[in-house]
């Protein structure tokens, strides 16, 4: 995907390809992930970049609990028919708060970003991805760090 690819385009880019969605997905709905964390540690993995994990799991968790899953809640609530609400208006309303969410994913990651040290030699995705999920101090299993791991480098043929 791009060694010179900031994090918000790699990103981007990473998620449009259907198994790494799916995979991140699973890994939030599933295990409680914060997905733009992980994209950002697979981001860090593949350009070979450090950061104090602790801090960036931290800025994550505080961000998370006080934006991104009110904000997730909001736009899920919206999803099924509320009678009497307008259901055109409804979903106009339901896809603002998407991109209200969208945006404040951009903020977090363009913060974690910032933490990110400059690019050396590549390393795991797996591993740094294990690494970071070991930090935020609720890792999911293994097996669905690699399912992501592996929907990463499948994209990347």
């Amino acid at each position: 995907m791009g060694a010179t690819l900031g994090l918000w385009d790699w990103a981007l880019r990473a998620y449009a390809r259907q198994p790494v969605a799916e995979a991140c997905l699973n890994l939030q709905d599933g295990h409680g992930q914060n997905v733009p964390y992980l994209l950002w540690a697979a981001w860090m993995a593949e350009q070979g970049r450090q950061a104090d994990l602790k801090a960036a799991a931290g800025l994550m968790r505080r961000w998370d609990s006080e934006v991104g899953a009110p904000l997730r809640g909001v736009r899920r609530a919206l999803k099924p028919p509320r009678p009497p609400v307008d259901d055109v208006a409804k979903e106009a309303f339901r896809d603002a708060v998407k991109a209200v969410e969208l945006q404040g994913e951009r903020v977090l990651m363009e913060s974690l970003e910032a933490l990110a040290g400059p690019p050396s030699a590549p390393s795991s995705l797996v591993d740094g991805l294990s690494a970071a999920a070991e930090a935020s101090g609720d890792p999911p299993r293994r097996a669905a760090l690699e399912q992501l791991a592996a929907a990463l480098e499948m994209s990347q043929r």
